[in-house]
């Protein structure tokens, strides 16, 4: 048929060739209209019955005016030969660009065809550090130039803090001590972000180091930067510039865009908060990727002053590989009696973990081996080493919906409480029906649609109850236990209500039969119970650079009630899970979407004060080490940038397929939580039970502070008056004393306190942190 078509159409081409007058329009069917005429013209030229015309001088036709763009809204990732130039463009296809200096004059051009909204832009001869204009033309289209500044930076003097490369030697196993990976003082990336939201690099200067952030200044006019530095914040309008950094310990450096006219980044709404006036869409300004908040967290290896504050990292900790580590290089060490923490023993091995200051084992985790009757789990739940992990209140009840619908008047769901909350005879009957074989009994009992007031009588019977099988199964052994209602408590005193430092002050000159009822007040619903948990779920960045002294009080204000006090700590801000976490590989760099990491500093201090103030330290959803870095292929929610790559790819790789463990990302949090329980075990852990005394103290040669000693007035006279406070504790003529300060910069100052002995002691510190030592 083809061929048959084909004669027929050289005939007709004939007739016209010689009549000059007949014009043939042929199909765009069957082989293709182009392939037809080049086909028919190249077997007349061969026969000579065509020439080809004389050749016309093409025309270059006016270009369509670009639908929209391209206009640039951003430069990011400058450096002396490339730059990323983001724009906003449709039916833009390719884009003339020139770099010019603030004289006008061409220096570099050329030309590129995005495939994205984030070109990278390359150019041979390198640029001097200065200020420059980026141009952007369509060229598949005609559009206005569209401008924007940005500066190449310095780069002579400048240290980006790198993520070092892994030892290929071992740790040491044991002693805390393992082949340096770098020299002493280098700083060492934790976790962090893109660069192209902030860029951090260092330089030594004065014995101090300066820091700054190469970025590209990217915010709206109607926006400012917010940095929080540790405890420290620092708002203004161009990105960090040798910003003071004193001390070694682990720090966070967060990033934000904040509108100018509001105090808090808290104001800044998702649209799910309803229309209050206070939270506000525009209060806050996204970073590209839509990342909110860019966080870069690191720490520089020291040898340990025998005279200075105690490092709160040890010196094998090496996070370049991005695993958990703490067991591979924890010294053996043990909390004092009557103080819990509770971790996981994956994969090192019940007994190492035990053997560095782990208390208690979770329920869900435990080492359950069904082939020989789950010995070893039998064993430990004997012995009192094991926790219940939070069950839920329908499993610890045995509870199951009826399915009724609706709620009753105080809230709770007819499906799983068609009759209310349960009777006494009830009550004690699921007690005695309640699995009590660990010996720390914490519950979830406040949410989800099962909830129960916790001001129903039917607790009262139900703890009553549960109360005495604990004795009966470990006090008898002399085995401390606690029970815990719910891993978190919304009622009772707290500072952040803001009522006065006399009113607080007087909460701790009552006794707790003459406080404001609650349910822990003595003969109150949950009075049966041994121990408060604090929940430590921090939101707005911040507006929680004062927590740890916010968690001071709260633990003394449940101990004052009567209760022991424990800490529940998730390590990252509970908000806005859309900031870029870096995964490195050999191949290539995974970002991932998460919750940003709360300030390393504080995550140290919150596992530090749980035990001074406290006694149990729990982290709420901290990893362990695994083998490999294998994401669940259910959950990806990032970029795969493969080596040499600028713009996301296709074709990760890194994927868990139902063999072998799940790799969650590396934020260090759960080595931090060993830094915080080390850290007090080494210090106040030595002198638990001596006697405590707060401080005499000056800072920088100013006036001496001498501290009130009722309670923790001390604290909330440093809360109210925003300074400081040193706490020690002497026993057996060993002093162990810290200082924190979370109001403080991160530039060195001279700490001066006098001991209980009367001598006095000059140290540096900087930043919020904890200073710990003993002398």
């Amino acid at each position: 048929m083809k061929r048959l078509f084909l004669l027929t159409l050289l005939a007709l081409w004939q007739v016209g060739a010689s009549a000059q007058n007949l014009t043939i329009t042929l199909p765009d069917t069957l082989v293709g209209k182009e392939w037809v005429k080049n086909y028919v013209r190249s077997v007349l030229k061969d026969q000579g019955g065509v020439k080809d015309p004389d050749p016309v001088e093409p025309t270059t036709p006016a270009k369509e005016p670009c639908k929209t763009g391209p206009t640039l809204n951003g430069v990011y990732s400058v450096t002396d030969r490339s730059l990323i130039g983001q724009f906003h463009g449709e039916k833009v296809f390719e884009i003339n660009w020139s770099i010019k200096d603030l004289a006008g004059n061409s220096l570099r051009s050329g030309s590129v065809s995005p495939n994205n909204a984030q070109p990278l832009i390359r150019f041979d001869q390198p640029l001097p550090a200065g200020n420059y204009t980026l141009i952007y033309e369509g060229k598949n289209c005609s559009s206005q130039p569209s401008p924007l500044g940005f500066t190449v930076p310095k780069q002579s003097g400048d240290v980006v803090i790198p993520p070092t490369k892994p030892d290929p030697k071992p740790p040491v196993d044991g002693g805390g001590s393992a082949p340096d990976v770098s020299a002493p003082g280098q700083l060492l990336t934790i976790a962090k972000g893109m660069d192209e939201h902030m860029k951090l690099t260092a330089r030594d200067s004065a014995g101090v180091r300066l820091v700054s952030d190469l970025s590209a200044d990217d915010r709206g006019d109607r926006y400012n930067y917010r940095y929080l530095i540790g405890s420290d914040i620092v708002t203004q309008d161009k990105p960090l510039k040798n910003y003071v950094l004193a001390g070694n310990n682990p720090i966070g450096f967060l990033k934000m865009k904040l509108r100018k006219d509001l105090n808090t980044i808290n104001q800044w709404g998702t649209g799910h908060e309803g229309n209050n006036g206070y939270y506000q869409l525009d209060a806050g300004e996204s970073f590209s990727h839509n990342t909110s908040y860019p966080f870069h967290t690191f720490f520089a290896r020291t040898a340990q002053d025998p005279a200075g504050f105690l490092n709160h990292v040890p010196q094998g900790y090496d996070p370049s590989g991005q695993q958990v580590q703490w067991a591979d290089i924890a010294e053996d060490m043990q909390l004092p009696t009557g103080h819990f923490w509770i971790n996981g023993w994956k994969p090192w091995g019940v007994d190492k973990v035990f053997s560095k200051g782990v208390t208690h084992l979770p329920h869900l985790s435990l080492p359950w081996n069904e082939a020989d009757g789950n010995k070893q789990v039998v064993e430990l739940k004997n012995a009192g080493k094991t926790y219940n992990d939070v069950p839920r209140l329908e499993a610890f009840l045995g509870l199951h919906p009826t399915g009724a619908e609706g709620l009753w008047p105080d809230g709770t769901s007819k499906s799983w409480w068609p009759n209310g909350a349960l009777d006494r005879e009830t009550s004690i009957q699921k007690a005695d029906q309640a699995d009590v074989s660990d010996a720390i009994w914490i519950g979830e009992t406040s949410e989800n649609v099962s909830w129960q007031r916790d001001d129903a009588d039917m607790w009262r019977h139900f703890y009553a109850r549960l109360r005495q099988r604990y004795d009966e199964r470990f006090k008898s052994r002399g085995i401390p236990y606690e029970i815990c209602h719910n891993y978190f408590w919304l009622g009772g005193e707290s500072l952040v209500h803001n009522k006065g430092a006399d009113y607080y002050k007087g909460i701790f000159r009552r006794t707790p039969e003459q406080l404001p009822q609650t349910v822990y007040s003595p003969g109150g619903t949950l009075s049966s119970t041994t121990m408060i948990v604090e929940a430590v779920y921090l939101n707005a960045p911040d507006l929680t650079l004062r927590q740890p002294l916010e968690l001071i009080f709260r633990l003394a204000y449940f101990k004052h009630l009567g209760y022991n006090a424990g800490v529940f700590l998730f390590g990252q801000y509970e908000t806005r899970p859309n900031n870029k976490h870096e995964i490195r590989y050999d191949d290539g760099t995974y970002f991932r979407n998460d919750k940003a990491p709360i300030d390393p500093g504080t995550h140290i201090a919150n596992g530090f004060l749980s035990q001074v103030y406290g006694n149990l330290f729990c982290e709420w959803g901290g990893s362990t080490k695994v083998d490999g870095k294998n994401l669940d292929y259910r959950f990806l929610n990032g970029d795969w940038y493969p080596s040499g790559s600028t713009t996301p790819q296709g074709g990760f790789s890194h994927l868990w397929k139902h063999d072998g463990e799940i790799y969650f990302g590396y934020t260090g949090s759960t080595d931090l939580s060993y830094f915080g329980q080390r850290l007090y075990a080494l210090t106040f852990g030595k002198t638990a039970g001596g006697q405590r005394q707060y401080l005499r103290f000056r800072v920088d040669g100013g006036s001496w502070i001498t501290p009130d000693q009722t309670a923790i007035n001390e604290v909330i006279d440093a809360y109210y008056e925003k300074r400081g406070f040193v706490l020690s504790e002497t026993k057996n003529g060993a002093t162990a004393w810290f200082y924190m300060n979370r109001y403080a910069d991160n530039k060195p100052h001279t700490l001066e306190v006098e001991l209980p002995n009367g001598q006095i002691v000059k140290n540096t510190v900087a930043g919020g942190g904890i200073h710990a030592k003993v002398q």
